[in-house]
């Protein structure tokens, strides 16, 4: 709405719905919340800034490389390797279950991994310097797709986002007591399906988007997000698009479309649950689930969870999911914006984890090949302006590393590269919030309104930006019919 004056008096909004059915978010003022940022800079500048060292090396660093391969679209060419936590106990074990698909990506030697070895935030640009960029200084091959082996209690988080800036990185961790099962039956998956004489997947995409009207984020993602997207790609790229929007988008016909076809991609927007006072163990297995749209309070029948995914009969198989969604790759311990924001609850779990849904679709032998979500909650500033959503160009800045994810994708491009202009926004944006930062310091800056909220969109696009990511073989890719 507008002031007085005609200035626009901004929302912003964020996604993720607890148990209770409420946003864990309130929507804020955008002056007030910029202001809560401006005053939290000073605190925070260090953390920015160090990121910032990394990212923008390894930015630099991808470039080089790049230049030299000869196709980064193949893993084979571009180099694939695994990494561990060194103290990791089932770390042999490990090694052992990704060797076939080690030599699937002909991984100069299997029996040399990276090794993580429980270095801090503030020692992860020696690692990079020390154990990645080295390879190229010893003769070797720096490998540009990399895979994690094991759950953020081995690898962190934050660590997977920042190796994203430097190649294309994904992750597989299951649950015990069944955890190596499930990998060797992923492993032997993507293997399978690769070498299949024809694809399984038709050439169908489903689309998926509750709206919950013009006062809730859900109604900005279904019309500016999902159906643009689905237009895009039926009138663009020419494949068929089934949508389930709106009062359509019902956990009902999501089960029914999903499990009656054989879609190449599954794309999906929604809340996520964000169950934060709920114990642990619903955590773990209902964070990030799919809130569908609902007729009355949110229930557990009205989500879809991991435990939605049937496993007696091939489900998705061959398929890419990508899920937006607060909270349905993971969820981190503590908030990645308390440190930020006053009010925020400092934590939301006891430890950080990978969400169930994810590892249940590529645990399936006859499942996905590759998931892609979102960690922690996302705001809708990240990808429209819900002042100003109809703008002329739809492939805007904000949208167009999402527009760029499906592209990919749908070009059989591997999955880990479907995120790599997330990954350039990220290493961007921690750029301009140093800068932002060193003209503060230097007298430089004078803040008014339109620069408060200049910052406030970049804050968000970084911390949007940072936590996509590929959960499985980032070297994996749909293949798909020709027409």
């Amino acid at each position: 709405m507008k002031g007085k004056k005609g200035d626009k008096v901004r929302n912003i909004m964020a996604f993720g719905l607890d148990m209770a059915g409420q946003l864990l978010f309130p929507s804020m003022d955008e002056q007030a919340f910029a202001q809560v940022l401006v005053d939290a800079l000073q605190h925070n500048a260090g953390v920015v800034q160090h990121l910032t060292g990394i990212t923008t090396q390894g930015a630099s660093f991808k470039g080089d490389i790049e230049r030299e391969i000869l196709d980064v679209g193949d893993p084979r060419l571009a180099g694939w390797t695994f990494l561990v936590n060194e103290k990791d106990s089932q770390r042999k074990d490990l090694a052992r279950v990704i060797k076939p698909l080690a030599e699937h990506r002909k991984m100069a030697d299997p029996r040399q991994p990276l090794l993580y070895h429980g270095e801090p935030a503030e020692e992860w640009q020696d690692w990079i310097v020390e154990n990645y960029l080295a390879l190229q200084l010893e003769g070797h091959k720096v490998p540009q797709y990399i895979l994690i082996l094991g759950g953020p209690d081995q690898v962190p988080f934050g660590f997977q986002s920042v190796l994203n800036t430097l190649a294309k990185v994904g992750r597989v961790c299951f649950d015990p007591p069944n955890g190596l099962d499930e990998l060797r039956q992923y492993v032997n998956k993507v293997i399978r399906l690769e070498t299949a004489s024809e694809p399984t997947v038709t050439r169908d995409i489903v689309m998926f988007a509750p709206d919950a009207g013009p006062q809730d984020p859900t109604f900005y993602s279904r019309q500016y997000m999902v159906e643009p997207l689905a237009g895009h790609i039926r009138d663009s790229l020419g494949f068929p698009v089934h949508t389930l929007l709106g009062y359509e988008a019902t956990k009902k016909n999501l089960k029914k479309s999903l499990e009656d076809s054989k879609p190449a991609l599954v794309y999906t927007a929604s809340h996520g649950l964000g169950a934060i006072k709920e114990p642990e163990k619903f955590q773990r297995a209902y964070n990030g689930a799919i809130c569908c749209q609902q007729a009355g309070q949110l229930t557990i029948e009205d989500l879809y969870s991991a435990k939605d995914v049937p496993l007696d009969r091939p489900f998705l198989e061959g398929a890419v999911f990508f899920q937006f969604a607060c909270f349905g790759y993971g969820t981190p311990a503590e908030s990645d914006y308390a440190h930020w924001l006053k009010g925020v609850p400092e934590r939301y779990t006891k430890a950080d984890f990978v969400a169930a849904l994810p590892k249940r679709l590529l645990a399936h032998p006859h499942g996905p090949i590759g998931y892609i979500g979102h960690l922690d909650t996302a705001f809708l500033q990240a990808f429209t302006d819900a002042d100003d959503p109809d703008i002329p160009d739809r492939w805007h800045a904000r949208i167009a590393p999402f527009v760029s994810a499906v592209d990919r994708l749908l070009e059989v491009q591997p999955s880990g590269l479907s995120l790599h202009d997330m990954s350039g926004i990220y290493s961007v944006c921690n750029a301009q919030i140093t800068n932002t930062y060193d003209s503060q310091q230097r007298g430089k800056l004078v803040w008014n309104p339109k620069k408060k909220a200049r910052f406030l969109d970049t804050w968000i696009r970084r911390n949007d930006a940072q936590n996509y990511m590929v959960f499985g073989d980032p070297g994996a890719r749909l293949r798909i019919p020709a027409v």
